[in-house]
């Protein structure tokens, strides 16, 4: 940690003895600023913010103890060092009002001043609070006596359309590799407000929270609350980003296990409606809770046929077995397997079969062998 010290005295030789013969880089002091009264100190104390203030009890316009009430009103945690002739003692009373960190009497003893300085620095350096930018990004076990780098992360909107269209496509590992690759960079910009960090979180969040949706991934719509929550909550970028790769494996997961559970169901809603001659995909995507477009693509991807090429191979399979009763009217078995039209029955199981049921059925033995 370093530190800032104001010199304040209306005699130039002490503030020149302060200011040019104490060991600043020993008490780790990067700036050094003087001022020989009270209200030119006020001044610079509000351009400077300073850590530390040795000053002069006695002074025209504005005395030491005043420029301490004034100072502790901007910034309560800043340290007064008084400096003070003997036959000011009337002062001690004021400077122990204050809480003044010490009051060394004049003439000056640099090591005197030397020693109250070092307890000073050890002080505002045990109750010195972290810098919350640094801990965003370094945490609270990283070295956090070092400045930020300042370097500022520069949001590429083509990156997060990639980042996009990587989730909403499938591909697991292409999208946690852009992801890691945002969040090593991110890491190094300590520049880049928290805040600008977690509004991408959350964009991010969004565009996940759409492609579950879309999927009907519950287990990650149902976290939508607490991910939202969680970028004012995580206190440093590597748990924002450890929740929200969690949340993507979690996604991905489901949707692989989704996919192949989604054969499972329609085929077994197919057996349960194939003679339902209203039967429709949308009907069935409907009923089990899928949009259309998504469940087509799905099955087709994790089958290789279509739904509708399904349901025929069905539909033709259970015709075949009801030609077998003899007694049976075409008309019959086509309405029985979900075809109101009989002449389109005949039509597609001439064409998928290569012979016309009927003559199927004369000769249904014989192909049943051949099958």
């Amino acid at each position: 940690m370093r530190f800032s010290v104001l010199v304040v005295d209306d005699e130039k030789m002490p503030r020149e003895i302060l200011k040019n013969y104490l060991p600043w880089q020993e008490l780790r002091v990067d700036r050094v600023e003087e001022a020989e009264d009270g209200r030119q100190a006020l001044e610079l104390a509000r351009l400077h913010r300073p850590d530390i203030v040795i000053s002069d009890v006695k002074m025209p316009r504005m005395n030491g103890l005043e420029l301490a009430a004034q100072i502790r009103e901007l910034w309560p945690d800043c340290q007064f060092i008084f400096l003070s002739g003997y036959t000011d003692k009337e002062y001690l009373k004021g400077a122990i009002k204050l809480k003044a960190a010490s009051y060394v009497e004049k003439p000056i003893d640099l090591e005197e001043v030397t020693g109250v300085l070092r307890e000073v620095t050890a002080e505002l350096e045990s109750r010195a609070r972290p810098d919350p930018n640094l801990v965003f990004y370094r945490g609270e076990e990283g070295d956090l006596s070092e400045p930020g780098n300042g370097t500022v992360y520069e949001f590429d909107k083509s990156v997060f359309t990639e980042l996009s269209n990587r989730i909403r496509h499938k591909r697991r590992g292409e999208t946690m590799d852009l992801l890691g690759e945002m969040y090593r960079e991110i890491r190094r910009c300590e520049g880049t407000p928290p805040e600008v960090v977690r509004n991408l979180y959350c964009q991010i969040v969004f565009a996940l929270l759409a492609a579950a949706e879309s999927r009907h991934i519950t287990a990650v719509t149902e976290q939508g609350d607490y991910l939202l929550y969680t970028a004012a909550k995580q206190p440093t970028v590597k748990q924002l980003w450890e929740t929200l790769a969690g949340a993507m494996q979690a996604y991905f997961t489901a949707v692989e296990a989704n996919a192949q559970d989604i054969v499972t169901r329609v085929d077994e809603y197919l057996d349960a409606h194939y003679a339902d001659s209203t039967l429709t995909v949308q009907s069935m995507a409907s009923d089990l809770g899928f949009v259309h477009t998504y469940l087509c693509s799905a099955y087709k991807k994790n089958c290789g046929r279509t739904i509708n090429q399904k349901l025929t191979e069905l539909r033709i399979n259970r015709a075949k077995a009801l030609l077998a009763d003899p007694s049976r009217k075409l008309y019959e078995v086509a309405h029985e397997v979900g075809y109101a039209d009989g002449k389109y029955f005949v039509k597609l199981f001439t064409k998928e079969v290569g012979i016309p049921p009927k003559l199927y059925r004369e000769n249904q033995n014989r192909y049943e062998m051949q099958e």
